[in-house]
């Protein structure tokens, strides 16, 4: 019994307080607990435990950590229930497998082979889409000043912002202002997108599912941006697009190799609870196709680690599949289940502080404010548990031509400049969410960070 956990969860229902609220070194004082709650407490751990506690262990012991020396609870302390030092210590234990995740899904020579002719080929589509809208810079001298194009629907403002930072990092155009772009001496390259798309395709085959995905929007850039073209229909109207969505998200080689990453992670961290035969308890958020859920579900198996898994989604249309994918679980090794989840709201009091670690892919980036999404996933953390995220932190601008068309990509409202947010920006928001010990790989892919990134914050 983790007894640690037992006594958490007693001053969490008794006092009124967030279980998430409740660390470590947390002053019992600071929680506003009077002695007659202090009383409360001691009779729900006796119904609980069998064990009944004297009344002046309140008085002597002022916090949690004082508590688990008191009464010499350092086995559970050292095991799952309090995790920080094990996560902390692990990270630096994964940097040589980065490099080799990165070997193995191609992602090492993206940025040198495959970004470069990627990058052209959104040039294009940007480039063919203004010059349908009546913005030819194919026909623009030098130094002439630019206008916006026409017939733009306002909710698209700051993506056609984007469009012109992705031509001014392509040197077609500059900014001599914030509201000014003049036209560049360079050429336009007259290579038709089409063109570029299949050479694209039958270079780099590897990425070529990632590519079709980009290919359902290039080329209906500006009809999406006026109205004529509807971006959702575009991407989930049908089976192939949604196929395509699916794609990107479980088998495109830089989200394996992050994947790969995260799982290889959790193994070390939760190798313990194999001796000790402790379950762990594992929340993803925003699960969606289950692209990482099916690593770690994996790993969690094969090196025998007994389990809980919470499969999470803002909706529930994703769990049919998820249902019809995990039938097959060993048992009683794991078990899974399915809850609706908004990350932006505060979790219901059934999946508080209940959890050893709570992951999230390309997810949380997607909300308005990721210190209060961060928040809330840190209510959902036992006392030492560690929230580790998947995302993109390094702009790819071929994401801004799909998902860029797309509503839920303009949401935030906590300081970003951009939807994707870089590891500094990460790492303030989830340490004013309360998380210490910030983590992400120091490695180098291909002359880049690994891109996505695996982010850990860790509770204390």
């Amino acid at each position: 019994m983790d007894l640690l956990q037992v006594f958490r969860s007693a001053i969490s229902s008794e006092a009124g307080v967030n279980p998430g609220n409740i660390g470590l070194n947390t002053n019992f004082a600071d929680l506003g607990i009077d002695p007659l709650t202090f009383i409360s407490i001691l009779e729900v751990i006796q119904r609980r435990t069998g064990v009944e506690f004297p009344a002046s262990l309140f008085r002597d012991c002022k916090t949690l950590s004082e508590l688990h020396k008191t009464l010499g609870l350092g086995a559970d302390v050292n095991g799952l229930s309090t995790i920080l030092p094990v996560t902390a210590g692990r990270c630096p234990e994964c940097e040589p497998l980065v490099g080799r995740f990165a070997a193995e899904t191609g992602v090492d020579e993206f940025w040198a082979k495959v970004y470069p002719a990627q990058k052209q080929l959104v040039l294009a589509y940007i480039v063919e889409a203004f010059a349908r809208l009546g913005s030819s810079l194919d026909s623009e001298p030098p130094e002439t000043p630019l206008s916006r194009p026409s017939g733009i629907l306002v909710k698209h403002s700051r993506l056609v912002n984007t469009l012109f930072d992705i031509l001014t990092d392509g040197g077609l155009v500059e900014r001599c202002n914030d509201d000014q772009v003049v036209r560049t001496s360079k050429p336009v390259d007259p290579t038709p997108s089409a063109v570029l798309y299949r050479t694209l395709i039958q270079s780099h085959p590897l990425h070529a599912k990632t590519h079709c995905l980009l290919n359902i929007t290039g080329p209906h850039l500006a009809e999406c941006l006026t109205g004529a073209a509807d971006p959702i229909k575009l991407l989930f109207g049908r089976n192939t697009s949604r196929e395509l969505l699916e794609e990107f998200y479980t088998n495109a080689p830089m989200a394996v190799a992050a994947s790969k990453h995260l799982s290889a992670l959790f193994r070390r961290v939760f190798s313990n609870a194999i001796e000790g035969n402790e379950c762990v308890e594992i929340l993803e958020v925003g699960a969606g196709f289950g692209g990482t859920t099916k690593f770690v579900l994996d790993m969690l198996v094969d090196a025998g680690i007994p389990f809980k898994y919470t499969f999470t989604d803002v909706s529930p249309s994703f769990f049919k599949a998820a249902k019809n994918r995990y039938t097959n679980l060993p048992t009683p090794a794991g078990s899974i289940e399915y809850e609706v989840l908004d990350i932006e709201k505060t979790p219901p009091e059934k999946l508080l502080g209940r959890f050893h670690a709570v992951l999230s892919t390309n997810c949380i980036h997607a909300t308005k404010d990721l210190t209060v999404s961060s928040t809330n996933a840190r209510k959902l953390l036992r006392v030492g548990g560690f929230f580790a995220l998947i995302e993109f932190t390094t702009r790819l601008y071929w994401l801004d031509l799909v998902f860029g068309l797309l509503d839920g990509w303009w949401l935030f409202k906590d300081g970003r400049k951009h939807c994707i947010a870089d590891e500094s920006f990460w790492k303030a928001s989830l340490e004013a969410a309360g998380f210490s010990h910030v983590l992400w790989s120091e490695t180098i892919v291909g002359g880049k960070p690994p891109n996505p990134q695996v982010i850990v914050a860790c509770t204390e």
